[in-house]
């Protein structure tokens, strides 16, 4: 199947909706400053025009709703060739236009259809902040709106398998036997994923409720949660040094096997031992680390002595917006100001420029955060230690020996920080000093 293309002058309403990678698409090519630009695949980071998964884009159209603001509804066609696609646009806009003309009264909050595979495109719509009013926004992470979208099409897999089309089942329909079919479907998976797919198909459920005025219950809330079992798993020193020595460009050779093809990979790249060594150094997240810069690194008497990461994950809690969330204080020990210094701290302490990846044209995307947990796990995997550790161990290994070194204090500079560290941006110093005396990973 051939990927689906805009033209210049796409009829008003249309774009393309990829299920694989969960983005939309107002274009597939355009022309800025004279050059073609192609917009980005949500799953590769590659062009639009590399996807190699023609078959989950449709095309949908997007109508407004008269006399309701901005609010739209949208539809997803069944032609796979664009100029079929518009005539199946135009039919809906006039059969939509008519059906409007007819209600004595318009409500920003009917949707066109109770069927569950609409009701699904409309709530991935609406986790997207797509036609949402701008106080009702949530701004929920692509990550996030993909695990969402993930967990709806597990269901819709689980209906399939029991002979359900999701096209044809009403949303008011949906009852305890379904679920009961998730269930089943979701057997072989961890119990942190079962429970969240369950969680996720809850929230949805609810939406359901909300929109449509169902006076119903959420079939999705009485199943029992599975218990988690947390892997507390550190790294070792030996395991870690181990680790960075394997990465070369040799061994980040690698291949994926889908179902049409033998994909070629490389986990290697020039700033991976950087980031590793950053991470363990600082607790961070993948994306804290790729969000580090050198301006964030503050001293005293001209000698770094703590560097103020942002909390991203509590920055992105929709309860937190607009409001000043307190940045994550890591001091900088000596292994740490060794990592810093290799990095040229001396050169660019006080700019902008980030830690690693400097080149960077974009923000930090999906695949930028698969660099650093993909490449851990195949790296690690190479020592045959026996264990299955993976990118987040580094995270813990830190916050395991700032809990030994610091003991009571560990909080005040743990992934929690509050306002206990921070009072009007004044950092306790003596927190600070006892940190850089007493923390040292693998001590």
């Amino acid at each position: 199947m051939r990927r689906k293309k805009l033209p210049q002058n796409k009829h008003k309403g249309m774009f393309i909706y990829c299920s694989q990678c969960c983005k939309y698409f107002s274009y597939t090519q355009k022309k800025v400053d004279g050059k073609p630009v192609e917009p980005i695949c949500g799953d590769s980071g590659k062009r639009y025009s590399t996807c190699k998964s023609p078959e989950k884009q449709k095309y949908k159209v997007r109508v407004h709703i008269p006399f309701s603001g901005k609010t739209t509804t949208s539809k997803t066609l069944e032609a796979d060739k664009y100029e079929n696609a518009v005539i199946e646009a135009i039919e809906f806009s006039a059969n939509f236009s008519s059906e409007i003309k007819e209600m004595n009264k318009v409500t920003t909050n009917e949707k066109r259809s109770m069927y569950l595979f609409d009701a699904q495109l409309d709530y991935l719509d609406f986790y997207a902040d797509i036609g949402v009013p701008e106080h009702k926004k949530k701004n929920i992470s692509k990550d996030q709106q993909q695990a969402v979208a993930r967990a709806l099409k597990l269901f819709n897999e689980a209906l399939k398998v029991n002979n359900i089309d999701k096209g044809l089942l009403r949303v008011d329909r949906i009852n305890d036997t379904h679920v009961g079919y998730f269930h089943k479907y979701l057997g072989d998976y961890a119990a942190n994923t079962y429970n969240r797919m369950m969680y996720a198909l809850g929230g949805f459920y609810k939406w359901i409720l909300q929109t449509y005025r169902l006076n119903s219950i959420n079939p999705f809330e009485s199943f029992e949660k599975k218990v988690t079992v947390y892997k507390k798993e550190t790294i070792t020193e030996e395991e870690f040094e181990g680790l960075l020595k394997q990465i070369t460009p040799e061994n980040g050779k690698a291949e994926k096997i889908t179902k049409s093809r033998i994909q070629k990979l490389n986990w290697y790249t020039p700033y991976l031992k950087d980031a590793f060594r950053l991470a363990i150094h600082t607790g961070g997240r993948r994306e804290e680390i790729y969000a580090l810069k050198w301006n964030m690194i503050k001293e005293s008497n001209g000698e770094p002595i703590f560097i103020e990461i942002p909390n991203l994950k509590v920055m992105r809690n929709p309860k937190f917006k607009n409001k000043v969330v307190p940045p994550k204080i890591i001091p900088i020990t000596k292994g740490f100001n060794d990592v810093i210094d290799q990095l040229g701290y001396q050169e660019y302490k006080g700019s902008d420029e980030y830690l690693i990846f400097q080149d960077r044209k974009k923000p930090i995307s999906t695949w930028m955060k698969e660099r650093l947990s993909g490449g851990f796990s195949h790296f690690y995997k190479q020592l045959n230690t026996g264990k299955e550790l993976d990118f987040k161990c580094l995270r813990k290994t830190h916050l395991t020996y700032l809990k030994k070194a610091m003991k009571g204090d560990a909080r005040l500079l743990s992934s929690h920080s509050t306002n206990e560290v921070l009072d009007k941006h004044y950092v306790d110093h003596r927190i600070i000093d006892k940190a850089i005396k007493e923390f040292q990973i693998f001590s």
